[in-house]
C-alpha cells in the first residue's frame, strides 16, 4: 500500500507540473511518433506562444525557438528519465497524462509491401558491412519509407552504396575522434561515383540521416551543419578546403614533395598543406623525437617565420581544422614530440587539454606560473586583457591554472608572450 501510494503520488505531481493546456498538443504529438507504425523517431512541436515555447523547451531539456521544432524522441526520453526529478521515461509520462499505456499500432496492409522491401533492402545492404545490428539502424531503416524519398527504381543501388559509405564512417559518438579524414569525393567514389556524397543527392540525404541518428544529432539543416556532421564522422568535405599552416618541418625525405616543403622554409614562406597535400607526402615525415610547436595564434608561427626562426611550428587557430588533426597524428605516429602553447582563456584551455588528452601534445607554457606572469606582464605594460568569459574549464596537468584563471577574470592573447614563445623557439627549449 506504501508503495502504491509513493505512485499515485508521483502520478499527481507529474499531471500537475506537464498536464497544462502547454503541453497538450506537445504530449499528443509524441504519443503518435510512439504508436505511429513506422516507429517515428522525431515529431514536430508546434510553438505558437512563449508560454507554449517555454514550456516545451523547459521539458526537451534546451532552449526551442522557431514556431514549429523537431523533436527527437530518443533524446526527450532521455531528458526525461535523466535531467528531470520524476526520472520516469516517455512513455510512462504518457501513460500518467493520458490514462492509458502506449500501444504502437500495427501497419496497414496496403502499405507493408512497399515498406517491407524497403527494411529487406535495407537490412541486407548493412549486413553486407556488419552495420544492421547497430543501435542506429532500425530507427534509420523506419525513417526511409516515407521521408528517405528513394524512387523505387534506385532503391536497392542507393541503399546498397549507402552501406558502403557508412561503413567507413565514424558512427559511435562514443569513439575518439579519428587520426584521419576521408575525403568525402573519395568516399563517394568507393560507394558508387565522386558526386554521388555532393549536397543534394539522394544518397547523401539517406546518409547523413544514418549519421544524425547514429551521433543522435538532428539531421542538418544548412551547409554549415552539413560540414559539421560529416567531420564527427570522420569525413573531410573535401580534400583542398582544410588547411593547416606549418612552418620549417624537419622532413627527412629526398623525395620531391619533401624538397618542395624545404625550398619554401628557405624562402622564408610557411606552408598550407591540405587532404590533398597530406595523401601525397611520403609515409614517414619526421625523425622520432622532432620537437614541433603548436600554437592556436597563427601570428606566433607568421613572427617565427619572419624573423627567420628555424624551428618547426604548426597553427591550429581555436577550432583545429581535419587537416592538422589529421598533420598531428602522421607526426606523432613518426614519434615527434608535440608541444602546445594557447590562449589562456576558456576555449584556450579547452583545446590544451583536449590536445593532450587525444593526441598526445604536451602543454608549452600553459602553466598557473605562465598565467600569473603573463597578467603581470600587461599590467605592466598597460596592455588591456579583455575579461575572461565563458564557463571554466578543468587543466588536470596543473589544476592551480584554472583557479588562478577564474580568480584573476582576464583572458591572455598568446600575441601578450609573443617575445617569449620567440625566445623558446630560437632557444629549442619548449616545456
Amino acid at each position: 500500500m506504501a508503495g502504491r501510494g509513493v505512485v499515485d503520488e508521483v502520478s499527481e505531481q507529474v499531471l500537475a507540473e506537464w498536464g497544462g493546456p502547454e503541453l497538450r498538443e506537445f504530449w499528443a504529438s509524441a504519443r503518435e511518433a510512439l504508436e505511429s507504425p513506422r516507429r517515428a523517431d522525431r515529431f514536430s512541436a508546434a510553438l505558437p506562444d512563449d508560454a507554449t515555447r517555454a514550456k516545451v523547451s523547459e521539458v526537451y531539456g534546451r532552449p526551442l525557438y522557431a514556431e514549429h521544432s523537431r523533436i527527437m524522441v530518443s533524446k526527450l526520453d532521455k531528458q526525461l528519465r535523466e535531467n528531470t526529478r520524476f526520472g520516469l521515461g516517455l512513455a510512462e509520462v504518457l501513460e500518467i497524462l493520458h490514462g492509458r499505456p502506449v500501444e504502437p499500432r500495427a501497419a496497414e496492409s496496403a502499405d507493408s509491401g512497399p515498406r517491407d522491401r524497403t527494411g529487406e533492402l535495407a537490412r541486407a545492404a548493412l549486413a553486407e558491412h556488419g552495420l544492421a545490428g547497430t543501435a542506429w539502424a532500425e530507427p534509420w531503416i523506419s525513417w526511409l519509407p516515407q521521408y528517405g524519398r528513394v524512387a523505387e527504381d534506385v532503391l536497392e543501388r542507393v541503399l546498397r552504396q549507402a552501406a558502403a559509405a557508412l561503413s567507413r564512417m565514424r558512427l559511435d559518438p562514443a569513439a575518439p575522434e579519428p587520426d584521419s579524414y576521408v575525403p568525402r569525393a573519395e568516399l563517394a567514389a568507393s560507394a558508387g561515383g565522386p558526386h554521388e556524397l555532393d549536397s543534394g543527392t539522394t544518397l547523401s540525404r539517406v546518409v547523413l540521416r544514418a549519421a544524425a541518428t547514429a551521433h543522435g544529432v538532428d539531421s542538418p539543416g544548412n551547409e554549415r551543419e552539413r560540414w559539421a556532421l560529416w567531420e564527427r564522422c570522420g569525413v573531410a568535405a573535401d580534400s583542398v578546403s582544410a588547411t593547416v599552416p606549418c612552418w620549417a618541418l624537419p622532413l627527412l625525405g629526398e623525395d620531391e614533395w619533401s624538397r618542395n616543403l624545404v625550398r619554401r622554409t628557405e624562402m622564408g614562406l610557411p606552408a598550407h598543406l591540405t587532404h590533398a597535400d597530406l595523401a601525397l607526402a611520403p609515409e614517414r615525415l619526421v625523425e622520432p623525437g622532432a620537437v614541433i610547436a603548436v600554437c592556436e595564434n597563427p601570428r606566433v608561427l607568421e613572427a617565427a617565420a619572419q624573423e627567420g626562426i628555424r624551428h618547426p611550428v604548426i597553427a591550429l587557430s581555436e577550432r583545429p581544422s581535419t587537416a592538422a588533426l589529421a598533420l598531428l597524428a602522421r607526426l606523432r605516429a613518426d614519434g615527434a614530440e608535440l608541444h602546445h602553447h594557447g590562449d589562456f582563456d576558456w576555449p584556450g584551455v579547452a583545446l590544451a587539454a583536449r590536445l593532450r588528452t587525444e593526441r598526445g601534445v604536451r602543454p608549452w607554457r600553459m602553466a598557473a606560473t605562465d598565467y600569473r606572469e603573463a597578467v603581470n606582464l600587461a599590467a605592466a605594460e598597460r596592455l588591456d586583457l579583455p575579461p575572461l568569459v565563458g564557463s571554466p574549464v578543468d587543466t588536470p596537468w596543473d589544476p592551480d591554472l584554472a583557479e588562478l584563471m577564474a580568480t584573476a577574470s582576464r583572458a591572455v592573447d598568446e600575441e601578450i608572450v609573443l617575445p617569449t614563445l620567440l625566445a623558446d623557439l630560437r632557444d629549442g627549449a619548449l616545456g
